[in-house]
């Protein structure tokens, strides 16, 4: 039983990840280019390559080195759901090029503790760090409201202070920041 819900929660991931590559696509088609109007961002404003790119300034790695543990993690669980039987040799091969040219691909196919082993830290680490990341960008945000004049200091204030408080997502569970900060004038654009 332990194998067949293991497969089923592979397929799973495998589904969502290509429905996720296909709505992408298809936005970037309807918004203008890579990504739309926001440079290919997520629910909550960041792109998976600038969450990427702050989580290595996090861990004291290369965003290079980053990028290739995500690909490689990726990849290593592409040919366990081929040799499990749940993808066969032709998808797996579409799915290595899409996790090969897509970082966002990679990203939601890849497992946390792959990753993490191909640093060489612990998977705990690797969430600690992505944390940090989405709270450095969530921040970086409410600052570029203020100084755009779309959110008062007393607003970006109390927004630090709920963000010192939420729980943030690790390396897993979207993209986006889950939300924080929807609903404050001009935040979310």
């Amino acid at each position: 039983m332990n194998g067949l819900m293991k497969r089923i929660t592979l397929v799973a991931a495998l589904s969502l990840a290509a429905l996720l590559v296909v709505g992408v696509t298809t936005a970037s088609a309807h918004r203008g280019g890579p990504g739309g109007p926001r440079g290919g961002k997520g629910p909550g404003g960041a792109s998976a390559s600038a969450l990427v790119t702050e989580a290595a300034k996090q861990l004291e790695v290369t965003r290079a080195k980053l990028v290739e543990a995500i690909e490689k993690a990726a990849m290593t669980r592409i040919d366990e759901a081929v040799e499990d039987g749940d993808v066969d040799a032709d998808d797996a091969a579409k799915l290595k090029e899409e996790a090969a040219d897509n970082l966002r691909f990679a990203l939601v196919v890849s497992r946390t503790r792959t990753v993490a082993a191909n640093l060489g830290i612990t998977a705990a680490k690797l969430n600690t760090e992505f944390r940090d990341a989405r709270r450095a960008l969530i921040t970086a945000r409410i600052n570029e409201a203020v100084a755009d004049g779309d959110l008062e200091q007393d607003e970006a204030a109390e927004l630090k202070e709920e963000l010192a408080d939420a729980e943030l997502p690790g390396y897993k569970l979207g993209f986006g920041f889950g939300g924080f900060g929807f609903g404050h004038r001009g935040f979310s654009k």
